[in-house]
């Protein structure tokens, strides 16, 4: 393919705007298409991410996407489908349908009527009255977990050209992969970065001083935290009162200080190091440079009362698992670590009682946290499977206990505990793939 006149950069760039929406990109392709080398179709397709015609998308890889204005977060059941690795059976001409919502039939008959219209998409597995409900009021439909519908109804479907998606996974780890997908999107919107609420010059200590020069520091500015850096303004440290306790006044910084600091680049967002803190016990964090110089600081308030400002704006968006788990915070004990929070009536169904999706999605998360903190690397579920005893009211205490019960150097079975009171509630078997950071 020659193009006079055109750089190899423009002719990629023209070729991937004239590809079909919904179509896959990929490095190797265009450069065996085009003969160009992988590198110039590599800076290529970014430039088209940055354009807006591509889209990265995990576990299904970059995609070409409809350029107008439409919100980010607005996926079509076209890029639903590739994102779950379905197979759309009926609808083909409504592929560019995008769900108002998403509705998962864990729910009674009577409470689905009340959400349930041709706006949403419905997830659902096996349960045959559902399905025949779905298609009565022609709700679009993702059937997961591998299962189908009958020949009676399928022959409806088709008749009334009902949208209908087949997926492999099950639904929660369908629902996990559409939201990874939101999420994916957010990055890019204009939100809320760390260099928007840091404090510039703030105070510190360094490593040679002493342990009477933090409770002078600490009297002048009314703080207890503060970093520690080097002669070249280096973070060392992090120091605090519980650093202090019952230590002499002569003690340099440097033998009493923790070394463990979690910092932060004023250009990331603040919900992501949000969900930092949910895994880590730091108060206050360090914002550097590249070079790990210091350039401010934000305490844990600073960043949640900025997160909770962030999901009153309309404008921007959030995943469900960081508002679900924005309250919790983490903890260990003899067996391993917890995590602990109050059901809030943002988790709660119609019935004031916890929702089945918002405890597996708790009780998933504290197992990825354990293996995260412990070994720092990432996971891939493999098996989840979740056990409710008894429902859990919105204002209730939850404490969820995670154990390590079998590790080897690629997996790990794990189980996880909540409960209220002291009382038992609900309870997950997790078997999960590790993945080295």
């Amino acid at each position: 393919m020659i193009c006079l006149g055109l750089t190899k950069h423009e002719v990629i760039l023209r070729y991937i705007r004239d590809l079909a929406i919904g179509s896959k990109v990929s490095v190797r392709q265009i450069a065996k298409e085009l003969d160009v080398s992988e590198g110039t179709a590599y800076r290529a397709i970014k430039e088209a991410e940055n354009q807006g015609w591509v889209s990265s998308i995990p576990k299904v890889g970059t995609i070409r996407i409809e350029d107008d204005k439409k919100e980010l977060e607005d996926l079509s059941l076209r890029e639903i489908a590739l994102i779950v690795e379905g197979e759309i059976i009926s609808g083909h001409n409504k592929l560019g349908f995008v769900p108002d919502n998403f509705i998962v039939g864990a729910s009674s008959k009577e409470t689905l009527l009340k959400y349930l219209n041709q706006n949403v998409l419905f997830l659902i597995g096996d349960n045959q009255e559902l399905q025949e409900l779905a298609v009565k009021l022609e709700v679009p439909m993702l059937l997961t977990g591998g299962f189908s519908v009958n020949e009676k109804l399928m022959a409806q479907i088709i008749e009334k050209n009902i949208p209908l998606v087949y997926c492999p996974y099950e639904t929660f780890i369908a629902i996990t992969l559409i939201n990874n997908a939101v999420s994916e999107r957010l990055k890019i919107k204009e939100l809320i970065r760390i260099e928007d609420i840091m404090i510039d010059n703030p105070y510190y200590l360094k490593p040679e001083q002493s342990v009477n020069d933090w409770h002078v520091l600490a009297e002048k500015t009314g703080h207890s935290r503060f970093p520690v850096i080097d002669s070249h303004n280096k973070v060392v440290g992090i120091i605090t009162a519980i650093d202090v306790a019952g230590k002499s006044k002569k003690e340099i910084i440097d033998k009493v200080m923790n070394k463990n600091v979690l910092t932060t680049k004023p250009n990331n967002l603040v919900t992501h190091l949000s969900r930092l803190l949910i895994w880590e016990s730091f108060e206050l964090i360090p914002v550097t440079d590249d070079d790990n110089n210091l350039l401010g600081v934000v305490s844990r308030q600073d960043i949640l009362n900025s997160f909770q400002q962030l999901q009153k704006q309309p404008q921007f968006g959030e995943t469900i698992d960081n508002l679900t788990l924005s309250g919790f915070k983490l903890g260990e004990y003899e067996d391993g670590i917890k995590i602990f929070g109050e059901i809030t009536q943002f988790m709660v169904n119609e019935s004031e009682t916890a929702s089945t999706g918002v405890l597996t999605m708790i009780l998933h998360t504290a197992s990825y946290i354990a293996i995260k903190k412990q070994f720092r690397w990432n996971t891939q579920t493999e098996a989840f499977s979740l056990y409710q005893f008894a429902p859990i009211e919105v204002g209730e205490f939850v404490e969820v206990f995670t154990k390590i019960l079998l590790l080897d150097k690629k997996s790990a079975v794990l189980e996880v505990e909540l409960y209220s009171e002291e009382k038992l509630k609900a309870k997950a078997t997790a078997t999960v793939r590790m993945v080295k950071k």
